[in-house]
């Protein structure tokens, strides 16, 4: 595990702080996926903990697993956590991937979300990863997030069934959003 140290974040209501996610975690993670299906997409529960322990299970032609998982807490108690990719390990240019990001209800519009996608990110430049991609379905209120954060609507795409990941065949349109701080540095 790394030893980078996560931000906490405390003001009046403990906006909360983040750590990596432990094993132990996982009940929750696993039951807000669920819970938010409809948005989330599906990630199979050993992709979580391959993210946890840093290693895939499966016939996999590598077993080392190179994405993150993050939960956030608030007042002691889990209320949301972000799946990430960080790029492949040793490439010139990383880019990364926020696979998933999730806050439960009662957490959203509280800049929870922001800590968290801050705290993924920072990360991430520790990894050398300093651009990232994610993907949200156009019909979902979710799209206001990507665009609050400052993140750049950059295409669409059709949707992508869980039974085959090589295959467009949902019908869902999915706007493709990016971070990358040298798309600041042109408007300058």
């Amino acid at each position: 595990m790394s030893h980078y140290e996560l931000k906490t974040v405390e003001v009046a209501d403990d906006l909360g702080n983040v750590r990596f996610a432990k094993l132990e975690d996982m009940p929750y993670i696993i039951s807000l996926s669920k819970k938010e299906s409809v948005s989330l997409g599906f990630i199979p529960k050993m992709a979580y903990e391959a993210a946890i322990t840093g290693i895939k299970t499966g016939d996999r032609w590598s077993n080392v697993c190179n994405d993150k998982l993050f939960v956030i807490l608030c007042n002691g108690d889990l209320v949301g956590f972000c799946l990430a990719s960080f790029g492949i390990p040793n490439a010139i240019s990383k880019k990364g991937k926020i696979a998933q990001i999730c806050l439960q209800t009662d957490a959203r519009k509280l800049l929870r979300g922001r800590l968290l996608l801050d705290t993924v990110v920072d990360y991430g430049k520790t990894q050398g990863t300093m651009a990232f991609s994610a993907g949200c379905a156009d019909d979902l209120e979710s799209n206001i997030f990507w665009k609050a954060m400052g993140w750049i609507c950059i295409a669409q795409r059709m949707g992508i069934s869980h039974k085959n990941t090589w295959k467009q065949t949902s019908k869902r349109v999915i706007n493709v959003y990016r971070y990358d701080p040298s798309d600041f540095l042109i408007l300058l």
